[in-house]
């Protein structure tokens, strides 16, 4: 007896399940715990992907509805708050055939509404309502305005009256519109499908332009009755660009003015306040309609485009959304001048009284450099060079610099570099500038007067506000400030200065200089009676050169004591007088003498008009290297005989 309680008790304290079999169950347990864990990942990849089908699937099958309440993109305004770019509400007709068919007293009144208020064709309603008896959710128009609706939403809410109109809704979305197609169409930008920014301030600041769709479930509940519950959508942001919408008008009629008397391959235009870097106006004459950006019929006949494949499409519609303000970049000729003066000051190279002697050119590495006056200048001071854009003094003065202070002081200046525009597409021109280490003597001799290196108009615009504010370099921008719906300043674009050039005695030196030219130098034209106007004109022979085709340019200030206006202008291979500067001067003179009292900027003084001449028609070439050292008496010789590497240096215009 004892032996079996001994026994039994010896059982009771063995495991009811042996290692082995713990060892499975382990096993079994992550086995179903991995299994649970690759369940979770594919209901939530297919949530992801493919949820919003699946909803719509199960809510077809029960007493549910869901609808998107889409977001309203937020507005791009201009300076003074007026609209360049807005979304406007429009209406989706939806049929529900399921709804239609539950009842045969619903059909034939909700198809008489329908052909009623809108004049669709009662066969092909029919037709299709009875081929998707199935379905409940059926787009039948897109994008109506209210107008376009309000006579059938009246009739349908008339519930008393109409009783058995029925499966038919409107889903609302929004349509981008600019107020003003194509104006300033390139710092705008456009929006593709799915309010997607494309190009300018629609791409650049997308995030802030865009909102969050809400959406209103509702199900039917046990007593029979609708329970609704909504999540309000949110708005995007404005933004407030430093566009002004009357400046932006003056430009791109000038530019249609000029395009039509000259026929160049393309015209820029910047307008920009030299004390924060906002640009006020910006435009090429290349523009195209905002509210049909793919529509390229303007460029191309119906015989070209039809002949395109996608790709070639593609790349022409590129070509015509590009900012050739920003995008493209080519040689700034004399407009450089004035930097190269302005470096050669600062470091104390030169002095403001010095003076140089031009005798028509200079002998380089074994190359005779012209100036554009063959006779030569004769005695000439710092600012005469400047005014009367003498080669021959800028390359004395780039010598003397030598080729590390003249690299540095590009850099300085933001040569080869993005300024950092916000916007889309900027190009920085870096490899089409020479390097300290690559730079020899003739390289730096026909650099100094800017000529065999690249820029784009936006850093020039931008370096030279800073030689003639005293100094401090601002980013240029497109936007000032986002607002939220209510007003609230959500974001504001800095113009702090990012960093410091040239010092102010420098700056009035070169300044004053460029007045010179203005008054009695190379940029007469571009005199405003009662202001005082300095600027400077640059004319740079184009790759290649055998080709005679030049970039035509002017860039000035007004405000003498305190500029408060730059305008850059570029004429690119004009058709007729392509070499002569009094195409962009007059183009400039046209734009200031309309934007000038637009602004409130109040004359200096009253001048003589800067009438007369030694050079009448404005015309300078810088392009004057050439084996014969007599030089060409017209200015105009084209760069022929000529190192190899300054040509590499300069590369094909930047596309």
């Amino acid at each position: 007896m004892s032996r079996d309680l001994s026994s039994k008790k010896q059982n009771n304290n063995t495991p009811i399940f042996g290692r082995k079999m713990q060892m499975k169950i382990g096993v079994l347990f992550v086995g179903i715990i991995l299994i649970l864990f690759a369940l979770c990942i594919k209901i939530l990849y297919i949530n992801s992907t493919k949820g919003q089908d699946y909803t719509v699937k199960v809510l077809s099958q029960q007493n549910y509805s869901s609808t998107v309440i889409p977001f309203k993109r937020g507005d791009i305004l201009d300076r003074n708050g007026g609209t360049l770019a807005t979304s406007v509400k429009v209406y989706n007709l939806i049929l529900d055939p399921k709804v239609m068919l539950s009842d045969k007293k619903y059909l034939d009144p909700t198809i008489e509404a329908l052909t009623g208020c809108f004049g669709y064709d009662e066969n092909e309603l029919r037709t299709l309502i009875s081929e998707n008896s199935s379905k409940s959710y059926l787009v039948y128009e897109k994008k109506l305005s209210y107008d376009d609706i309000e006579s059938f939403v009246n009739i349908m809410n008339d519930t008393e009256n109409n009783p058995n109109i029925k499966g038919v809704w409107f889903e609302t979305e929004y349509e981008r519109k600019y107020p003003y197609s194509s104006l300033a169409c390139h710092v705008l930008g456009f929006t593709s499908s799915g309010n997607v920014g494309t190009w300018g301030i629609e791409e650049y600041y997308d995030s802030y332009l865009d909102g969050v769709d809400g959406r209103e479930y509702g199900y039917v509940n046990n007593d029979n009755i609708m329970e609704k519950i909504t999540k309000a959508s949110k708005d995007g942001n404005n933004v407030v660009s430093t566009i002004d919408l009357n400046l932006q008008t003056i430009v791109e009629k000038y530019i249609a003015q000029w395009k039509t008397e000259y026929n160049p391959e393309n015209i820029g235009v910047i307008l920009m306040n030299p004390q924060n870097g906002e640009i006020y106006a910006m435009a090429s004459d290349v523009t195209y309609d905002l509210n049909n950006p793919r529509d390229i019929s303007a460029y191309y006949t119906a015989e070209e485009i039809a002949a395109m494949n996608d790709e070639q499409t593609l790349e022409a519609m590129n070509q015509m959304w590009r900012n050739y303000c920003l995008s493209d970049s080519f040689e700034p000729g004399s407009t450089f001048k004035p930097f190269t003066v302005a470096a050669a000051l600062e470091e104390g190279i030169i002095k403001e009284d010095q003076t140089f002697v031009c005798d028509g050119s200079e002998s380089v590495g074994g190359w005779t450099i012209g100036c554009h006056k063959r006779t030569g200048h004769g005695t000439i001071n710092v600012r005469q060079a400047v005014a009367y854009s003498c080669n021959d003094a800028l390359m004395q003065i780039g010598s003397a610099m030598g080729v590390n202070l003249f690299a540095n002081y590009q850099s300085r200046f933001n040569f080869g570099q993005k300024t950092g525009i916000d916007l889309p597409g900027e190009a920085s021109c870096a490899g089409l500038l020479y390097t300290a280490d690559n730079m020899k003597p003739v390289d730096l001799a026909v650099c100094s007067f800017g000529q065999s290196f690249n820029v784009t108009m936006v850093q020039l615009a931008a370096g030279f506000c800073s030689l003639i504010n005293g100094g401090y370099y601002y980013q240029p921008h497109v936007v000032k400030e986002i607002v939220n719906t209510q007003g609230g300043i959500i974001e504001e674009v800095g113009s702090e200065p990012v960093k410091q050039t040239v010092t102010q005695s420098t700056s009035d030196i070169v300044k004053d200089g460029m007045v010179e030219c203005v008054e009695s130098g190379t940029g007469k034209k571009a005199a405003i009676q009662g202001y005082i106007i300095g600027g400077k004109t640059g004319t740079a022979q184009k790759l290649p050169r055998e080709e005679e085709k030049y970039i035509l340019s002017f860039i000035g200030f007004a405000g003498y004591e305190n500029p408060e206006l730059v305008c850059y202008v570029v004429v690119d291979n004009a058709a007729t007088d392509n070499q002569a500067s009094y195409i962009t001067t007059t183009l400039f003179n046209s734009i200031m003498s309309e934007a000038l009292p637009y602004l409130n900027i109040f004359p200096d003084a009253q001048t003589d008009g800067n009438d007369a001449a030694s050079n009448p028609d404005g015309t300078e070439n810088n392009n004057n290297v050439t084996d014969n050292p007599a030089g060409d008496e017209n200015g105009e010789q084209a760069m022929t005989n000529i190192p190899t590497d300054l040509n590499d240096a300069a590369g094909q215009e930047a596309n």
